[in-house]
């Protein structure tokens, strides 16, 4: 029995790794956090004297939309297309109507941003909007543009790491507070839950699973309330260094083009980005819209697989359209890391066309 999905695993030897403190430097251009909505808080916190109004995507997670909302920010929202590129029109509206002077936008999945994407926010930063790109989706791009001001992204959803996300300014472009302290309470519980899973993987003993699911909630809980930057675990840090870069892309991309295969066989379902020649950089699930997600999650949760939803509405504002609430009601994501292997990839497949043709 092997599950697929869910948080890492921590195992002994994580826990011996040597601590390390360089790289984690703080200055104005690069910044290790804990969190990434504490990247993107103190990249709102650092504008507060602008007419504090952000544009964001309506698709995206509420953790990139709070720490807008917890600084006092107008929050406005952009239409994306099913195929989860902007809607150049409604981007075109919304900064006009609402004289924005902010925007985030998201490449989702291991797709980068476009020719048209990229005249459209060159074009409003000519005109004095600052542009945030939030990479976690695609966490290994290289693609850097001048007119992007501010670069985040999150490395927990990638590795074995309790915690760690990164915010790089363009020329200084946001104060950090000062100092960062590390999350010690996140971390510290978080830590536990990831080698209590590693625990269960050892034994297979559910108790053991139970617990580790509890502390994993009880970590996450934490987080949901006053957003306070801090900076990334030296443990985490002192993990992540070490990793190795290529073998992590290479099972992720391997991964996606073989469901990408498989999958755009099955009628019931539709694959957000079929084309493979759109996937310029690993990507952070395999994504696929489906009309009955709830039932297939379940189908395939029955068999240790855990197809996260990314994400479910807890801002009910974001549904500003109908191309929106089928993102929403519809997609489900397929963990496709560095955990995982062709086979494990094959088993996904089987569940899923069983589930729909017996």
């Amino acid at each position: 029995m092997k599950d697929i999905g869910s948080i890492f695993p921590l195992y002994d030897s994580d826990l011996q790794t040597v601590l390390v403190e360089d790289g984690r430097a703080v200055n104005n251009d690069l910044v290790y956090f804990s969190l990434c909505r504490e990247a993107l808080y103190a990249i709102a916190n650092s504008l507060c004297k602008t007419n504090k109004r952000v544009l964001l995507p309506a698709y995206t997670c509420d953790t990139v939309i709070t720490p807008f909302k917890e600084l006092g920010w107008e929050c406005h929202y952009f239409s994306v297309n099913k195929n989860l590129r902007m809607n150049s029109d409604s981007v075109r509206a919304q900064y006009k109507q609402h004289q924005i002077s902010l925007i985030v936008v998201h490449p989702y999945y291991g797709m980068e941003l476009n020719q048209e994407e990229e005249a459209l926010l060159k074009e409003l930063h000519e005109q004095g909007c600052r542009i945030v790109v939030d990479v976690t989706q695609g966490i290994y791009t290289k693609h850097n543009s001048d007119f992007v001001d501010y670069y985040v992204g999150s490395y927990r959803k990638w590795f074995n790491v309790p915690d760690g996300a990164f915010l790089k300014s363009k020329n200084g472009a946001a104060p950090i507070p000062q100092p960062l302290v590390e999350n010690d309470d996140f971390v510290a519980i978080q830590t536990s839950a990831m080698y209590l899973r590693g625990a269960y993987f050892r034994s297979l003993n559910q108790l053991i699973k139970d617990m580790s699911i509890k502390l994993n909630k009880k970590a996450e809980g934490q987080i949901d309330h006053h957003i306070t930057p801090h900076k990334m675990s030296s443990f985490s840090y002192s993990i992540f260094k070490d990793k190795r870069e290529d073998q992590c892309q290479t099972s992720r991309v391997t991964n996606y083009r073989y469901l990408s295969e498989k999958l755009s066989k099955i009628e019931e379902i539709e694959v957000v980005c079929g084309n493979m020649g759109e996937i310029k950089t690993a990507p952070l699930y395999f994504t696929f819209y489906t009309q009955d997600r709830k039932a297939l999650q379940l189908a395939l949760a029955e068999e240790h697989i855990y197809a996260p939803v990314i994400w479910p509405v807890v801002y009910d504002e974001v549904i500003i359209d109908e191309s929106t609430r089928y993102i929403y009601d519809s997609l489900l994501a397929i963990p496709i890391d560095q955990r995982y292997t062709q086979e494990d990839m094959a088993k996904v497949v089987e569940i899923i066309n069983r589930h729909y043709h017996g």
